[in-house]
């Protein structure tokens, strides 16, 4: 039985997007624990920014589901490629994008800020997820 190597590093990638599912969990992990301490009458508001973070998880899953087909291929390099960028990406984006959304949930307590204001300041970090996703949908797609 021969060992086939670019296989390995294809499964390799797939295995980096667990980086990006690890992005999401610490972001609301982050998230979710800054609205326990909030006013009840304004725990709505920060349970909605609170659950931004999600998304990079959506986006390393999305990235896996469209890989399968390069797999099939044969075209593992892009299957790294595409592991490596979405997760270490959404990995970091999911993460700070927490720290941000505790942030806008703390200012939302205090009356220093809106929900709308906090949502929008999360998007600056969920933009870099976001870029990693089209350029992992363009690596498959070309």
């Amino acid at each position: 039985m021969e060992i086939n190597w670019m296989e390995i590093l294809a499964y390799i990638g797939l295995g980096l997007l667990g980086l990006g599912l690890s992005g999401s969990a610490i972001g609301l992990a982050i998230a979710g624990s800054a609205v326990t301490g909030m006013r009840p009458e304004r725990r709505n508001n920060g349970i909605a920014v609170s659950v931004l973070p999600g998304t990079q998880g959506l986006y390393s899953f999305a990235v896996g589901f469209l890989c399968f087909s390069a797999l099939d291929e044969g075209r593992f390099l892009t299957v790294l490629a595409c592991g490596l960028i979405t997760g270490i990406a959404c990995l970091f984006s999911g993460w700070w994008q927490g720290v941000v959304c505790a942030a806008g949930i703390k200012s939302i307590n205090q009356d220093r800020m809106g929900m709308g204001q906090a949502m929008l300041l999360a998007v600056f970090p969920e933009f870099y997820a976001i870029l990693s996703l089209a350029f992992s949908a363009l690596l498959l797609f070309r």
